[in-house]
């Protein structure tokens, strides 16, 4: 069990305009029409100075409800970014409500989930490679519904790469809402070709919001991050063995937007907004509590992104000015940069770090104001 909430307001320290160094950002080709979207990296060393890292950025075309990618990769013969490739991984939606991807850190395999709020339908998309996949003809995805029970809003994905069954398990939290009106956050489950488990982490709730990264994994123990309307940001911990059985804490009573939350060794950190001020939560190991801090004020949406870098210090993805910024805290307190194209609006930013690097590089992606996927690499 959690140990009682304690809330606790630090004083952050902020560098922002000329203390912060401005960086640029540039279309990502194909992607007109762009609505939300999100992304997902991971690189694995094979030895031998053999490398591979892969990108992908997961959205939905605005006019046609289609869910697209936007993929490149690169490896230890060819270690710059390769070219972009658009894919289609599923056209036969009635009404896309949202999405999120994840990336497997085996073998660069890509899951991502998402609702066709029309049919209240849940599903995953495997990329299978090849041509023999499900979703469409000689498609390179494998397309499955999860659920067609009251699916609503955007799920939150993430995988573990299990080495006794040699297949990914994958973990998705959803919404729910009856016709009558009753809301449940979700929780579903599935062991490689085993049957999708689904459970309740929290049932007859307000309306939730939750981002497409909420989703972070301590070892193989989900964890979710979310806004429910007159209750707060929360954080719930599976504790099983029942896919029902979580802990619920309280983390920020005025806190709101779609939290996003990241997990990396003994680290846990959440970020959020609280009306126009963008709020970091970190929890403690030693006393069990969690710590509140202002990273930014005046900054515009709710969406952001959060993710923890090798130095186990978060970074944070948030719209400003009609532009993509990026906090991150250091020794020195948070840093924030914000970026120097005129055009770029910053709509539904998303974060990825590039590890493979000596020092990791920030990739943040957002949709400008012409619906058309920018990134912008640190």
């Amino acid at each position: 069990m959690f140990r009682a909430f304690q809330f606790t307001m630090t004083a952050a320290i902020l560098l922002v305009g000329s203390e912060a160094m401005a960086w640029s950002t540039s279309p990502i080709p194909g992607t007109a029409a762009a609505g939300h979207s999100a992304q997902g990296y991971a690189w694995k060393y094979w030895g031998g100075g053999v490398w591979d890292k892969w990108h992908t950025v997961a959205y939905g075309h605005t006019g046609s409800d289609v869910v697209k990618v936007a993929r490149r990769q690169a490896n230890d013969g060819s270690p710059a970014w390769s070219s972009w490739v658009i894919e289609t991984v599923d056209d036969t939606l009635n009404q896309l409500q949202g999405l999120s991807i994840t990336v497997g850190k085996e073998d660069g395999t890509e899951f991502i989930a998402y609702v066709d709020v029309d049919t209240t339908t849940l599903k995953v998309a495997r990329r299978v490679g090849g041509t023999a996949g499900n979703c469409g003809f000689l498609s390179q995805w494998d397309c499955e519904t999860v659920t067609t029970v009251d699916a609503a809003l955007t799920p939150s994905i993430e995988v573990r790469y299990d080495s006794v069954i040699q297949d990914y398990v994958v973990y998705v939290v959803y919404t729910t809402e009856s016709s009558a009106g009753v809301r449940n956050l979700k929780y579903a489950r599935k062991s490689g070709t085993n049957p999708w488990s689904i459970g309740t982490i929290k049932a007859n709730t307000n309306k939730i919001r939750l981002a497409s990264d909420a989703i972070a994994l301590d070892g193989a123990t989900p964890h979710v991050a979310f806004a429910e309307t007159s209750v707060g940001v929360q954080v719930s911990r599976f504790t099983g063995p029942s896919l029902s059985t979580w802990t619920t804490t309280l983390i920020d009573a005025n806190g709101g937007g779609y939290p996003s939350m990241d997990i990396r060794s003994t680290r846990r950190e959440i970020a959020y907004t609280n009306n126009t001020d963008l709020k970091s939560a970190s929890w403690s190991s030693s006393t069990a509590t969690w710590t509140v801090s202002t990273v930014d004020t005046s900054v515009q949406g709710t969406y952001l992104s959060l993710v923890i870098d090798d130095t186990f210090n978060p970074q944070i993805a948030y719209r400003k000015g009609d532009a993509p910024w990026l906090a991150k805290l250091g020794t020195s307190g948070w840093s924030t940069t914000g970026t120097v194209t005129p055009t770029a609006a910053g709509i539904s930013p998303s974060l990825q770090l590039d590890t493979q690097p000596g020092t990791d590089k920030a990739i943040l992606v957002h949709v400008n104001s012409s619906r058309v996927l920018h990134v912008t690499d640190e």
